[in-house]
């Protein structure tokens, strides 16, 4: 330390004083240098973690958690090299069983997701090659764990660690990976020996496997829609359209029973005014989910433009027997405005006006006297309408319109009027027409005058 070449002074007050004529003292502030020795500056330098032996660093390494030691290898090059090759040793393998062990009294939460997220940190200066290696050396040789899909418990260990592992991977790297993990879990195999299944339904126990190995490694605990896109359009490439939205419907799709329920939405439901079940609305979350990540990857977007996702849902909705047209309004509505405003431009402009009318009737059944779902219809319609510049479409779409709403009426009366009805059935029916009332009234209202009830 250098003594600093400027005087430094104190200013002090003489209370004894009284006379404010005195002025104010100065004294002169001595500095003496202290003198550093060289061995102390050295010995700062000197990383203690690296004097300890390796045993004893390898026992204090077992006491840390993975979020500790991600820590400590943030911390310098030298505890980064020092715990990868901690990692690299058998006390590692070591260290990870203990970290995954779960007994009854002590429940490790997360702990997959910290490994993946340590590991992530770890590989992060290898070439990809070497990191995919590591992470298949860790899961399938260190830890053993089975892929050949028949314990769904150890895909979702895979896909916990592998999620956070690659978090901060390109799509390209994220494709090279999916290959290599191939080789164990031989997905593509299995969605090939799928392709080749006349119907659907039969291979039971192959259905249910490709099911659980996509959605548990490669979509549900994938942290970023762009890595969920890239790895859903792997499996997608190359194939025809036809296959694509059968195989939509396998890994997004309705499951009853542990099996896929293949005819779930060709099958009729009492009652659609009524809110569908827990089961029903997973089913189309997944399946938007499916649409709205196909083309977040990079690689992908020109693939999967509004013309081609469109051409997928017409296909899904023929999987394997015709939907009825209440489910596809009701997924319209989950995978939001643009796809079901594309659906109704490409009727209107192919002067398909009677399926035009028949979806917005069923549009407005679901909607179940909802305002947004109301909004969402108007908005819908109101693009389709400015692709119709002649006036005779749309007087033509709003004829079919008053003929679908006539047509459900008509059946309702119809059942209304019969003998062998019962009181119950009766108020359900009274009830249904109400409704329907309600939402034909609204609905031309709008057409006619361009301006929408307010449903509450």
């Amino acid at each position: 330390m250098m003594s600093s070449s400027k005087r430094k002074y104190f200013a002090i007050k003489d209370d004894l004083s009284s006379s404010s004529s005195l002025s104010t003292k100065k004294r002169l502030l001595q500095l003496v240098p202290y003198k550093i020795k060289s061995t102390f500056i050295s010995q700062l330098n000197i990383c203690y973690l690296s004097q300890l032996p390796v045993e004893m660093r390898d026992l204090i390494f077992l006491k840390l958690s993975p979020y500790d030691l991600h820590q400590l290898a943030c911390t310098s090059n030298e505890y980064f090299s020092i715990i990868l090759n901690f990692l690299r040793s058998s006390m590692g393998t070591r260290y990870i069983k203990t970290v995954l062990e779960i007994s009854p009294n002590q429940r490790r939460s997360g702990a997959w997701e910290r490994l993946g997220r340590l590991y992530g940190l770890m590989t992060s200066l290898v070439p990809v090659a070497r990191r995919i290696q590591i992470i298949k050396e860790l899961l399938f040789t260190k830890l053993n764990l089975t892929c050949d899909g028949s314990n769904t418990e150890d895909l979702c260990h895979i896909g916990r660690f592998f999620g956070e592992a690659t978090k901060h991977w390109s799509e390209r790297e994220i494709s090279w990976a999916f290959s290599q993990l191939d080789s164990y879990l031989q997905l593509k195999k299995k969605i090939d020996r799928f392709y080749s299944c006349e119907h659907v339904g039969i291979e039971i126990r192959l259905e249910q496997t490709i099911r659980s190995c996509f959605r548990l490694v490669y979509f549900d605990f994938i942290r970023l829609h762009a890595h969920r896109g890239c790895l859903l359009n792997v499996i997608l490439y190359k194939q025809p359209i036809w296959f694509q939205a059968r195989l939509i419907y396998l890994l997004f799709g309705p499951v009853s029973s542990d099996k896929i329920d293949w005819e779930k939405f060709s099958r009729d439901r009492t009652n659609f005014f009524i809110h569908p079940n827990v089961d029903e609305e997973q089913a189309y979350f997944d399946l938007s989910r499916a649409f709205n990540v196909l083309n977040r990857s990079v690689h992908a977007q020109k693939a999967w433009n509004s013309n081609s996702k469109l051409a997928l849902l017409n296909e899904l909705i023929a999987q394997p027997i015709p939907w009825k047209s209440e489910y596809v309004a009701e997924l319209l509505f989950y995978c939001g405005r643009e796809l079901l405003t594309n659906v109704l431009i490409a009727f209107a402009m192919k002067n398909y006006h009677k399926e035009y009318a028949q979806l917005i009737h069923s549009l407005c059944i679901v909607a179940r006297q909802r305002k947004s779902y109301y909004e969402i219809i108007q908005l819908a319609i109101e693009d389709s309408f400015e692709r119709c510049t002649l006036i005779a479409q749309r007087n033509s779409i709003v004829i079919h319109l008053q003929n679908a709403f006539r047509c459900v009426t008509r059946n309702v009366i119809a059942v209304l009027a019969s003998s062998t009805i019962t009181i119950t059935d009766q108020l359900h029916y009274l009830q249904q027409l109400e409704a329907l009332d309600a939402q034909k009234a609204s609905l031309i209202s709008y057409l006619l005058t361009n301006q929408f009830d307010q449903i509450e």
